[in-house]
């Protein structure tokens, strides 16, 4: 008898639990809890604010996987809106520890100090977002002198501080001939530097992977223009073992494994007894995502199943799913051998083992959904519009399309893959931009592709979106607007502007301003002295961390491809505190990659 799988967990659901739960002996049982469970659950009520169950029992299994279970990293995988602020200064609370540190997104260092006050009895907070070393200084200093007891001090330090640094430039001599480059040379022993790339591109790969000279060994670059000693770098180096607990707040921001954020991460892993990893979106489709996190968080098992910490593809293998693609030569079939086959390009593709949940996840993670909080939480619901394009933004759309895709199987015939996403922004973008020219040129500075402006008042999907925002406000509703090209295609001051025509009040929150450590309280001057109907901003300027209850409705007027950003973003509003249904609309043009890429 055939059977789905949704028929299958229906009827053999339960008996799957219960063999499930006799040979998964979870550390920390909430219906089971021991002596010392009893006892850091007592210790937990002198908490300023008091922990839901639910959260209580995060906390507590948190500890346990510290204190009795030795772990060095942990991960606290919870949904937005959960509480996981609450919860990490509650589990550091717990461990006893005198000193922790903090790395968050730059607009979240005021919310974290705010909270530390209002949760733990007795706290110093001290921001290390400013521009210069003074604080590690001074704890560098008195670092060595004895804490009381019922002291807590909470160091809090923004992820973009944490990795500045000097620019890294070449050193390399440049060799002339005529008005031409010839090469270049080692400035130490003046051997030549031989290379089939351009000079420019050479110097570039030279600073940034910090390359020597096969010669003499001297380094081909050199510190340029000073910026700022990175902060966790002084950390690492004069700091280490100084903090009992290191809370990285939004990890799955630092999974990369050449980014300098996420080296400062790894840097402060390293320089901390042990770190607790916060995050809503633990990975965003593919198992690379948690590659590198995975090897600052736990490297001795890393170091042992994958022995060097570049070997990402060998994780991807066994964890992933890689697709790999072969050209054929010749008369190549199964029955004959006269043709030949060659692998041309191998890359990794959406999808994840359940082995990494088994192998890694389940001894070092606990994950929380906002149901679990058993809360009543208001409704929560997403819907979908699309909407037909005008005949003349239709005609300029499919001909820019029509010479993309052959501009495309060009360069996909040469092997070239890199310019994808380069002519994959002009047809995400250029039906909400239409009204300006859309000119797409090679990398040699052909034009490939051209549209024209189309004349139009309004738009068809901003039609829509001002029916949105006028029936939220007759609702006495807030409306949060994402748009996500921000950058040369803004549309965010056209958007504005129809709106306020229509009697909307409309705000827009940029990158630049105001900094992301004021994004907090400049919302709020907006909301309580301009009483604004509508927020506009891009997705990634708010998808951490803020509580934006106050909008409960949620547009997006535009989307992307990252699945982190439309989790986080699309959440803002439904957590704790909220009252109001949360009703979510995703905007689209029908038959365009837009309603493809939703």
């Amino acid at each position: 008898m055939k059977m789905d799988l949704k028929t299958f967990l229906n009827y053999f659901g339960e008996e799957l639990k219960e063999k499930v739960k006799r040979q998964l002996l979870p550390v920390y049982n909430k219906d089971a809890k021991d002596e010392k469970d009893k006892q850091r659950a007592e210790k937990l009520n002198q908490l300023i604010r008091k922990l839901y169950p639910a959260q209580q029992d995060a906390v507590l299994a948190l500890a346990k996987g510290f204190l009795e279970e030795k772990k060095k990293g942990l991960f606290l995988c919870a949904e937005m809106g959960t509480g996981k602020t609450i919860m990490a200064l509650a589990t550091a609370y717990l461990l006893g520890a005198r000193r922790v540190l903090v790395m968050c997104p730059g607009h979240l260092v005021e919310k974290w100090a705010r909270e530390a006050k209002m949760t733990i009895p007795n706290v110093k907070v001290v921001n290390l977002n400013g521009r210069s070393l003074k604080e590690l200084f001074e704890l560098r200093k008195n670092r060595a002198s004895s804490l009381s007891q019922d002291t807590m001090e909470i160091y809090i330090l923004g992820k973009e501080r944490a990795k500045l640094s000097y620019s890294l430039q070449p050193a390399v001599e440049v060799i002339f001939e005529g008005s031409r480059y010839e090469t270049v040379r080692c400035p130490s022993c003046g051997e030549h530097i031989e290379t089939d790339r351009d000079t420019e591109e050479l110097k570039t790969i030279v600073a940034r992977k910090k390359m020597k000279c096969s010669s003499c060994g001297e380094p081909l670059w050199q510190a340029g223009e000073p910026r700022r000693y990175p902060k966790a770098l002084f950390i690492k180096k004069y700091l280490k073992n100084t903090f009992d607990l290191f809370i990285a707040d939004e990890v799955h921001e630092l999974k990369s494994g050449s980014t300098a954020q996420g080296r400062a991460f790894g840097l402060l892993c390293q320089a901390s007894k042990r770190t607790l990893a916060l995050t809503g979106t633990l990975m965003g489709g593919y198992a690379s995502n948690l590659y590198y996190l995975l090897w600052r968080m736990i490297p001795q098992k890393m170091a042992k199943e994958f022995g060097k910490f570049t070997n990402v593809q060998g994780f991807v293998y066994r964890y992933g799913v890689l697709e790999e693609v072969y050209r054929e030569y010749g008369d190549y079939n199964s029955q004959s051998i006269g043709g030949t086959r060659k692998k041309i390009s191998t890359r990794e593709k959406p999808g994840v083992s359940p082995r990494l949940l088994t192998d890694f996840l389940l001894d070092s993670t606990v994950f929380m959904k906002l149901s679990d909080l058993g809360l009543n939480l208001p409704e929560y619901s997403e819907h979908v519009e699309t909407v037909d394009m005008l005949p003349e933004q239709r005609r300029e759309y499919d001909d820019l399309e029509a010479d993309l895709k052959e501009a495309l199987s060009q360069l996909l015939a040469k092997g070239v893959r890199g310019a994808i996403g380069k002519l994959v922004i002009p047809l995400l973008s250029y039906p909400d931009g239409c009204r300006e020219e859309e000119v797409v040129k090679s990398s040699d500075g052909r034009i490939i592709a051209h549209a024209i402006p189309v004349e139009a008042n309004i738009l068809p999907k901003e039609e829509k979106l001002i029916e949105i925002c006028k029936n939220e406000k007759e609702a006495g509703r807030k409306v949060l607007v994402y748009v996500e090209f921000t950058g040369n295609r803004d549309i965010t001051p056209i958007l504005q502007q129809l709106l306020i025509q229509h009697g909307i009040k409309a705000a827009v929150l940029r990158a630049n301003h105001p900094r992301p450590e004021r994004r907090e309280a400049w919302l709020k001057q907006k909301l309580q002295y301009e009483d604004i109907d509508v927020l506009i901003t891009n997705p990634r300027l708010v998808q951490t961390g803020l509580d934006l209850v106050d909008f409960p409705t949620i547009v997006f007027f535009q989307t992307g491809y990252s699945i982190f950003t439309l989790r986080q973003a699309s959440r803002r509003s439904w957590r704790i505190g909220q009252t109001e249904p949360v009703k979510v609309y995703y905007l689209a043009y029908k038959n365009t990659l837009q309603e493809t890429a939703l």
